[in-house]
């Protein structure tokens, strides 16, 4: 995953924006808790009891119950729906009209009521797809008014009777939320079947020739040698530091250096770790690419790691406990630092203006045309996704994502990507080494736009 400045954009229009998130593997849970259930068993009874439970406390004007739904999930947001439709079916009047007239007739304060109106309104908020017509929008923008109003402390009762939340739930919140849900649903059908994919064999697939052979023979206590296809390599490791010897050439990865922004050595020792599961080409690429490397802990994010394209950082989210993902995650951030080169005095991001490369990832692509969208992965999102994750396959043996897709839909990239990389390795250390606060990433991309 590659972070870059907001008001830039990487010309990416000849990719599909298949995927919007890191893994299929790390998505939310599943939402199926009610398919294939028997009426009568006891989850489901339990759970119609509850639902029971719920309606008799909001009829009695207990809104707490809503505080206790998660609304952003599918099951809070069809809980939600069953909830309101059922209430309004029993009450006679809706949640909203129902607080206002508790308010009115002196049974909740004010204070009570802006405080219930705002989680109901938040629940009830659902952007109208671009083919809406002009009276959804129109009923969107009162509603966001609405919201505002509800806001602000000197808000009178007119001021919300003045807007029809019944007509905005039926037009605009019922079916949008359903649409949200069958969305969802599909998403995590395409996570499971993502999910199977992640056992896939590269290995007996038609890009095998194009796979590293790697063979590492302990000859002491820290001292390997690495066999990587053709090329033999000596790495010795220390708490300080890795020493890659290749032929006559060394290359040092300082961890103090390194790890200069990373506080804890608990953190450092998991980094140290995931470095030296590397394989020797990546960690020389690590050693001539990377300026620093950063640690954040973010149970809630499918990412594993990120790099900063801006400042050239590569930031690890220690939260995730998948280890074998988390190293090819990190061999896949190292890929983007070696594709964003300094070339003729510039800083170019290659992939992402290599119009051969492109071309050639373009034609595999019409080959998942119609296909689900479990089989388009991580590396489809755009051409500098798909630049890093061919390196982690490349130089690893096996990425944290896109095995499945890469070998079946894209060997033609892959050995295009092979050769690019041996490119990229062919330049002089001051060429390839990234400069990433000699200017901003807008400069720097605007300037080799022709590209």
């Amino acid at each position: 995953m590659i972070k870059i400045n907001s008001d830039v954009s990487i010309p990416n229009e000849t990719f599909m924006n298949i995927n919007n998130t890191k893994s299929f593997d790390n998505t939310s849970q599943s939402i199926f808790n009610k398919c294939g259930k028997a009426s009568d068993s006891p989850k489901v009874t339990k759970a119609i009891d509850e639902d029971n439970k719920s309606l008799s406390e909001l009829i009695s004007g207990n809104y707490s119950v809503l505080y206790s739904i998660d609304w952003k999930t599918s099951e809070g947001t069809q809980k939600f729906l069953d909830i309101s439709q059922n209430f309004s079916s029993a009450a006679g009047k809706s949640l909203f009209d129902d607080m206002i007239s508790r308010y009115e007739t002196g049974q909740i304060s004010k204070e009570d009521l802006q405080k219930n109106l705002k989680i109901l309104l938040d629940m009830s908020e659902f952007r109208p797809n671009d083919n809406a017509s002009d009276a959804e929008w129109t009923s969107y923008y009162d509603f966001l008014d609405l919201k505002n109003i509800v806001e602000s402390e000197g808000f009178t009762i007119e001021d919300l009777k003045n807007f029809d939340y019944n007509n905005y739930f039926n037009k605009i919140t019922k079916p949008c939320a359903e649409n949200f849900i069958k969305d969802n649903e599909e998403f995590a059908i395409n996570a499971k079947k993502a999910k199977l994919l992640s056992s896939y064999d590269v290995s007996k697939s038609q890009i095998a020739p194009l796979l590293p052979k790697i063979t590492n023979i302990k000859t002491g206590d820290n001292t390997v040698i690495q066999k990587f296809n053709d090329n033999e390599y000596q790495i010795t490791y220390s708490d300080d530091a890795i020493n890659v010897k290749d032929g006559n050439k060394q290359y040092v990865i300082d961890f103090e250096k390194l790890f200069s922004q990373i506080k804890h050595e608990n953190d450092k020792n998991s980094v140290k770790k995931m470095i030296q599961s590397l394989s020797a080409p990546v960690l020389i690429d690590l050693s001539i690419e990377v300026d620093t490397i950063k640690v954040c802990n973010e149970s809630d994010s499918a990412t594993y790691a990120q790099y900063d394209g801006k400042d050239n950082v590569i930031t690890i989210n220690l939260a995730k406990k998948d280890e074998k993902n988390a190293v090819f995650a990190l061999a896949h951030e190292i890929g983007h630092s070696l594709d964003f080169s300094k070339q003729d005095g510039r800083n170019i991001v290659n992939s992402g203006f290599n119009k051969e490369f492109i071309e050639i990832a373009k034609r595999e692509l019409t080959k998942l045309d119609g296909k689900s969208d479990y089989e388009k992965q991580y590396a489809t999102t755009n051409p500098v996704e798909m630049f890093a994750e061919c390196y982690a396959l490349l130089n690893m043996g096996s990425s944290a994502d896109s095995n499945y897709v890469l070998a079946t839909y894209f060997p033609k990239t892959l050995a295009y990507v092979k050769k690019q990389i041996e490119e990229q390795r062919n330049l002089s250390e001051g060429d390839r080494n990234f400069i990433g606060r000699e200017s901003t990433l807008f400069e720097r991309l605007s300037e080799n736009s022709s590209r």
